[in-house]
């Protein structure tokens, strides 16, 4: 790998690292300021009101002003925002801290993947590859080392969050290196698309999205109070990296029976990990974590974006924004519920209502796919 793409490649890595840095540490901030699981979740949700406008709205802002400067502008917001946490770790900073991390995410999930491609042209399937080991291995890894050095000494500011602070500095003395690309005249705001048959992935993706989101928030709180260690790092790390190998597979189905297979794997998934927390057994809830890992960045995810590429014809790129503005919604707006009721009814109660609205709504996607494939062998 030549030295341009080596950096953009650890930009992708070490901004998706910075933005779970924080996950274990949610809960623990809330309760010093007063606050219950409520608070946390929308502290962790407040990342897709950074993220989803950008998304949206900004898409083009790195064909208007180039890409390394929009790189350099998403490496800049992480570091501000684990140097926030360093000063002032607490709640209230945390909002701030995730808003900052959505802006950042949202600018560099399409600009650091535009740069890679403008350098390999020829290439498309290893900028693929490259974005998509990066991206996981940042989601997956920012929990897991804060959690690691919790183990070693509890603190309020983990040495984590200094070495991932000192490694962005360092990433943006390198990125100011590397080559800028030429503009476009492209349209800077991208609004998404969406069509009757792309609402019904969007809505696929969302219900598994909202298991990352659980897995992530309010899993780790209930274990907590049967005794357990928070394994919000290794959770993470678990639900990402089982859909990640589990990828190739679902690129070789059908989108609508890769689609069925998430469905399914998904309400098994959900209810071991349930029941796991429910009885306190650690080995079921990582069972079941990564059962549901497959279809959450597996099997429904590739099936959705498949399905949805499928259907936009021209407009792939407006379909496919809508799609993930469908994914980060319920990557947060579940969790926000979940976290309030639970300070109501009780977690347990919560998840087990929840987990029956999700297994409706993906019965009613696995009869509606399979009518799909049997139109489709008739016809």
């Amino acid at each position: 790998m030549k030295r341009p793409q080596f950096i953009v490649a650890v930009a992708i890595f070490l901004i998706t690292h910075a933005t779970n840095l924080q996950i274990p540490l949610y809960g623990t901030y809330a309760k010093m300021a007063g606050f219950g699981s409520g608070v946390s979740a929308i502290a962790f949700s407040t990342y897709i009101a950074g993220l989803v406008p950008t998304l949206v709205l900004l898409g083009g802002a790195s064909d208007q002003i180039g890409r390394k400067t929009v790189i350099l502008t998403s490496l800049l917001l992480a570091c501000v925002a684990t140097f926030l946490m360093i000063v002032q770790p607490n709640i209230y900073t945390l909002f701030v801290t995730r808003v900052l991390q959505g802006i950042s995410v949202g600018f560099m999930t399409g600009t650091g993947t535009a740069y890679l491609s403008a350098l390999m042209p020829q290439n498309t399937t290893k900028v693929a590859a490259y974005v998509s080991l990066t991206t996981a291995l940042g989601f997956s890894s920012g929990a897991l080392f804060t959690n690691a050095t919790l183990f070693y000494r509890h603190s309020l500011v983990p040495f984590s969050y200094w070495v991932v602070f000192i490694l962005l500095l360092g990433c943006i003395s390198l990125a100011i290196s590397i080559p800028e690309q030429a503009t476009t005249s492209a349209v800077l705001i991208r609004l998404p698309s969406f069509s009757m048959g792309a609402v019904w992935a969007g809505l696929a993706i969302a219900l598994a999205w909202s298991l990352a989101g659980i897995v992530g928030v309010i899993l780790p709180t209930q274990l907590t109070r049967y005794g357990l260690p928070n394994w919000a790092g290794l959770m993470l790390f678990i639900i990402t990296t089982a859909g990640v190998v589990f990828q190739p597979f679902a690129r070789r189905l059908e989108a609508q029976r890769s689609l069925q297979i998430g469905a399914v794997l998904l309400v098994a998934g959900y209810f071991s990990f349930t029941c796991g927390a429910w009885f306190g057994h650690l080995w079921l809830v990582l069972a079941g974590v990564a059962i549901a890992g497959t279809a959450c960045y597996g099997f429904t995810y590739l099936g959705g974006l498949a399905e949805v590429v499928q259907i936009s014809g021209t407009q792939s790129a407006r379909f496919t924004s809508g799609y993930f503005v469908c994914a980060y919604l319920g990557y947060g707006i579940p969790v926000i519920l979940i976290g309030f009721l639970s300070d109501k009814f009780g977690v347990m109660q919560v998840l087990f209502g929840f987990g029956a609205v999700l297994l409706v709504c993906n019965a009613l996607l696995f009869v509606r796919y399979q009518r799909i494939a049997k139109d489709q062998q008739d016809a």
